[in-house]
């Protein structure tokens, strides 16, 4: 299997590649940062700077897709502009279908909530008990969210497998509740989304609510399973 990743920014894509029992991180994807010297160079030589490790005081990335105002000088080629969506590419040749990828924006990373093994071993480990890939996502974002995080997040796990299995009807995945009086805006979006899936608001908390339930059982289930006699007598 060959994959090619192409990116541009700071979303982050990572193979998870299968050896033995464990799976390796293998990085398809690097950020873009003005501070880097390749992405410094083009900047200055559109006539752009770098402040407080942005492109003109402003972006933290030096290649998006947006940011229009600062896809200058307007008459540079688009690979030579101070803000550039030219992506670069990797080549990934040894996948299989044991193996698996995934794909986070940044705030999955922010101040280090996860590294790029970090977060592999720790998807590893959900796999273990759970093939629902949803799931895993809404608990690995509740899990950033738990350590910190502040930046926006988005989540995607890709197996190569057949998924004539796996196809099931849209599934609504509540998240967390937040009802301070600086929230209200997440408050009519969270309410929006609920009642879009068919859910009111009270529906919307229950499900959440009996998610939760199930997944610390489901984690005490885990944790509290006997070991074997092999197990014991290893010491493991």
């Amino acid at each position: 299997m060959t994959l090619i990743n192409g990116n541009i920014g700071d979303s982050r894509t990572i193979f998870a590649k299968k050896e033995n029992s464990t799976y390796q991180a293998v990085a398809c994807s690097f950020d873009h940062k003005p501070t880097d010297a390749k992405e410094k160079e083009r900047i200055e030589n559109a006539k752009g700077y770098v402040s407080l490790q942005r492109v003109d005081g402003q972006l933290a990335l030096s290649r998006a897709f947006g940011d229009r105002q600062l896809k200058t000088p307007v008459d540079f080629p688009g690979e030579k502009k101070k803000v550039t969506s030219n992506p670069d590419f990797i080549l990934i040749n040894d996948g299989n279908n044991d193996d698996f990828l995934f794909m986070a924006c940044d705030g999955i990373y922010e101040a280090d909530i996860f590294g790029r093994q970090d977060v592999i071993s720790w998807i590893a480990a959900k796999l273990e008990t759970n093939d629902d890939l949803a799931v895993i996502c809404s608990q690995l974002l509740d899990e950033c969210l738990d350590r910190g995080s502040h930046d926006n997040m988005s989540a995607m796990i890709i197996q190569f497998k057949d998924g004539t299995d796996y196809a099931q009807p849209v599934e609504y995945v509540p998240g967390p509740w937040f009802d301070g009086e600086q929230d209200k805006k997440f408050q009519t979006a969270f309410t929006a989304d609920a009642l879009a899936a068919g859910y009111t608001l009270a529906e919307a908390l229950a499900l959440r609510k009996e998610n939760l339930k199930k997944q610390q059982q489901q984690t005490t289930a885990t944790s509290t399973s006997p070991t074997t006699s092999s197990e014991a007598s290893t010491g493991k």
